[in-house]
């Protein structure tokens, strides 16, 4: 696969996303233009949290999908939310975790460090969706 970082943000200063396409970047690369977004725009999430479940979904995207795979970070005022679109339409298997290194963690470490995490799917692909809530708004229905 090509490497090259192939990131476009935009936004009005309500909503600002980023966008990053599996073609020319690696999970690091994917990683530093979340990171250096959301320090721009989001001052109040939860960073480690949200690169953590962004490792693990483009990593899932990757491994499981075996396709294209695209992200998709819009921040707001009172929400962060990624999204990872893949061309997969049959959602994710929920296993248990091993400890043996075969896996099983992903989503579970995603559900625990987002406020929510939920698969949308589509005759296309599907995307997983994992949101975090401005503490002054958690627990308000944002849809």
């Amino acid at each position: 696969m090509a490497t090259g970082r192939s990131a476009t943000a935009t936004g009005d200063g309500e909503r600002e996303v980023l966008l990053v396409d599996s073609l020319y970047t690696d999970v690091g690369e994917v990683r530093r233009a979340v990171e250096e977004h959301l320090v721009r725009t989001s001052a109040w999430v939860d960073l480690g949290g949200v690169l953590l479940v962004v490792s693990e979904l483009v990593t899932n995207a990757q491994r499981h999908a075996r396709g294209r795979w695209r992200l998709r970070v819009q921040a707001e005022r009172h929400r962060v939310r990624v999204e990872v679109t893949d061309s997969d339409p049959l959602p994710p298997r929920w296993r248990p975790g091993k400890l043996d290194g075969s896996g099983g963690w992903g989503l579970q470490i995603a559900r625990e460090c987002a406020d929510s995490l939920e698969v949308l799917t589509a005759a296309g692909g599907k995307t997983m969706r994992a949101q975090w809530l401005h503490p002054d708004h958690a627990g308000a229905a944002v849809v």
